[in-house]
């Protein structure tokens, strides 16, 4: 029995590399507002950072009025943040802000997060409804902002709204099918191979959005998560 269960384990390990090579020899051929590059995962890495609410929350927030779009950033996390990152504890948001979402189940740490920010994110929004908005991030900063977007679509579900985000854990342990499909139509993830920070699905948490793999499979070591491994993996697959 021990022989036949290593076995197995070795075929499933040997399936998941066949499939992690094949996923990063797809080039990138997503396109829209934001180019998908390292040029582009630099920038939304630049401050300067404001920091907000109890839990010190870093975001940027850019109003481009010659565009009119709103630009919303979110910054990767410091040893500040590790409490809120592994705050497992799951809670539905307030009814107030999603109104008619019975069933939203939250990270608890990366709900605090959001809603320390949520008044000055949601300000601009109201105070420029013409505007798009274009929402992007890294690591935390691509995780939090999920709820922003959850919270733009059910409150305005018209809105031109968008998301690219690198390197995202999963907010989500519940989430109701037509909230699922309004962000899958509009996010983008950006997840390097065996990053295990994108591996929250293991804990059913969940990401809605369309995926684009970068990295190398035998790149196991260190886990390619970190900003200087991710500029490179999208150097490395460009258009």
């Amino acid at each position: 029995m021990a022989k036949k269960n290593i076995l197995f384990g070795a075929m499933v390990l040997a399936f998941g590399l066949l499939v992690a090579g094949c996923r990063s020899t797809v080039p990138i051929t997503y396109t829209d507002t934001f180019n998908v590059s390292a040029e582009h995962f630099r920038e939304i890495r630049r401050g300067p950072w404001e920091v907000e609410g109890r839990w010190k929350t870093p975001y940027r927030l850019i109003l481009d009025h010659d565009e009119k779009i709103i630009h919303d950033r979110g910054r990767g996390s410091n040893q500040e943040d590790m409490r809120d990152n592994l705050d497992f504890r799951i809670r539905e948001p307030s009814e107030e802000w999603f109104s008619g979402g019975t069933g939203i189940k939250v990270h608890l740490g990366f709900l605090r997060r959001y809603q320390s920010v949520r008044h000055i994110l949601l300000d601009a929004t109201v105070d420029h409804p013409d505007y798009a908005i274009r929402v992007s991030g890294y690591s935390l900063g691509a995780t939090w902002t999920q709820l922003y977007m959850l919270d733009v679509v059910t409150q305005w579900p018209d809105r031109d709204i968008e998301a690219i985000l690198y390197a995202p854990a999963n907010p989500w342990r519940k989430l109701p099918k037509n909230y699922q499909k309004e962000l899958k139509q509009r996010t983008v993830f950006v997840c390097s191979i065996w990053d295990p920070v994108t591996w929250m699905g293991l804990m059913w948490f969940r990401r809605y959005g369309h995926n684009i793999t970068i990295g190398k499979w035998w790149r196991v070591f260190p886990a390619q998560h970190f900003p200087n491994q991710m500029a490179r993996a999208l150097e490395e697959k460009k258009q």
